[in-house]
């Protein structure tokens, strides 16, 4: 390839934002290059295990039957996990319900990425970008192991770790209280026994997140995703804390899969993948910093993560701000030219978009799922309660005696739960 050669618009990252853009800006014919640094497209992205369909089957002509999808997820678990107990609450659902599935997150981006070339787009791998490229305050390019590639457009979708643009101080970089640390280990186990162990019917899924113990009792959690042979399981726990209380991340994940209950649905399996990384805790997006004379920023880079505390977006919702760009491109080219003025449309369709709107309307939840009684005093609690309502003996037990006698043993008052349960209705 010639670097010389003038691109339409330079794509810098080959994951769902990147392949979201580079998908709907080839189907209108413009000329692509997406840049992976990856040895090949997925080998640097991680992720828990599971994706939300919604946006992908907007976009892609018969994306259920084509898509590499491991297992529709059919059963949604909540645990609270104490260091020897297991609360579960289920919804299952029908197999109608195909609002999102588990699979390997490098096979699906191959899957897109293909797609993506079948349309006419160049894929790049194995290549750092090392920094963009201005000429008169307006991005013009990147400069990739030591070449110039010049573009009217580049679009950043680096991920969780935005060198460029914070290089270029279009943003800053994250901080403790706005990232979590996660491990993720992929153990093999046959299918029959997965089924089995979790109750699911042939090809079936499960998501399960779990709170309390698996983090030591801090603000995070631990997960679980079951593929069609291998199971995901693994812990997150935000940064801040980790720090101050010097918690190991390696140490957390292995006692999480030493637990009685993880035990015993993993037992007998290989670990054959193991993962660390960083996850977006707290929302960091300023909508007029995502767009400039000749860039725009999607994905991870643009802070476009959404944890609700029962389930965590990210996969889905960098892939439509991809899109978005791309429509943001074409409406530029349109207009005959790509300042910050006409990619300006690009804030404004974010806006017009699920991905804002969303955030927006959870924006209060980051600031409860802080609240560290929620992962303690709460969990030891509620299973306290309900170990002591099943335990029979020769004293019985009036309920909410019971329930006030455990909530002072656990440093908690009715009014307490009342404020809290109060805050959490209001909020989300």
């Amino acid at each position: 390839m010639n670097s010389e050669e003038k691109f339409d618009v330079i794509i810098v990252g080959g994951g769902p934002s990147g392949l979201g853009a580079a998908y709907m800006l080839a189907k209108y014919g413009f000329n692509i290059l997406v840049i992976e640094r990856g040895g090949r497209i997925g080998s640097k992205n991680i992720f828990g295990g599971r994706i939300y369909s919604y946006a992908f089957k907007k976009i892609i002509d018969d994306f259920e039957k084509d898509a590499p999808i491991e297992r529709w997820v059919r059963k949604e678990r909540l645990s609270l996990m104490n260091d020897t107990d297991a609360l579960t609450l289920e919804l299952s659902v029908g197999n109608e319900y195909n609002n999102s599935f588990t699979t390997y997150l490098s096979t699906f981006l191959r899957w897109l990425a293909k797609r993506v070339e079948d349309l006419g787009a160049f894929i790049l791998t194995g290549v750092k970008v090392d920094k963009l490229l201005i000429e008169d305050r307006k991005v013009t390019g990147v400069l990739a192991d030591g070449d110039r590639f010049k573009a009217n457009v580049v679009i950043d979708a680096e991920g969780i770790n935005p060198i460029l643009i914070r290089d270029a101080r279009f943003r800053e970089d994250w901080k403790p209280h706005e990232v979590a640390v996660g491990v993720k280990e992929v153990i093999k186990l046959p299918k029959n026994i997965i089924e089995e162990r979790l109750n699911l019917g042939d090809d079936e899924g499960v998501a399960q997140l779990f709170i309390g113990y698996p983090t030591k009792y801090l603000p995070g959690g631990g997960f679980l995703y079951t593929n069609k042979e291998t199971i995901n399981i693994g812990i997150v726990v935000r940064l801040d804390h980790a720090i101050k209380n010097r918690i190991s991340i390696y140490d957390l994940a292995e006692d999480f899969r030493q637990h009685p209950y993880i035990k015993n649905i993993v037992k007998g399996g290989s670990v054959i993948e193991y993962a660390a990384h960083l996850v977006p805790e707290v929302p960091q997006y300023n909508l007029d910093k995502l767009y400039g004379d000749g860039l725009l920023v999607v994905g991870d880079a643009a802070g476009f993560v959404l944890n609700m505390g029962f389930t965590i977006r990210g996969v889905d919702l960098a892939f439509w701000s991809g899109i978005l760009a791309a429509e943001a491109v074409k409406k530029a080219h349109d207009e005959g030219k790509y300042t910050k003025e006409t990619l300006s449309v690009y804030k404004t369709l974010l806006e017009d978009s699920f991905i804002i709107k969303e955030m927006q309307l959870h924006s209060k939840i980051p600031s409860i799922l802080g609240n560290a009684s929620l992962y303690d005093n709460y969990v030891k609690g509620i299973i306290d309660v309900l170990k002591n309502i099943y335990a029979i003996d020769d004293n019985p037990k009036k309920i909410s005696k019971l329930m006030i006698d455990i909530l002072h043993k656990h440093d908690l008052t009715l009014i307490d739960l009342m404020k809290d349960l109060l805050t959490v209705f209001m909020n989300v």
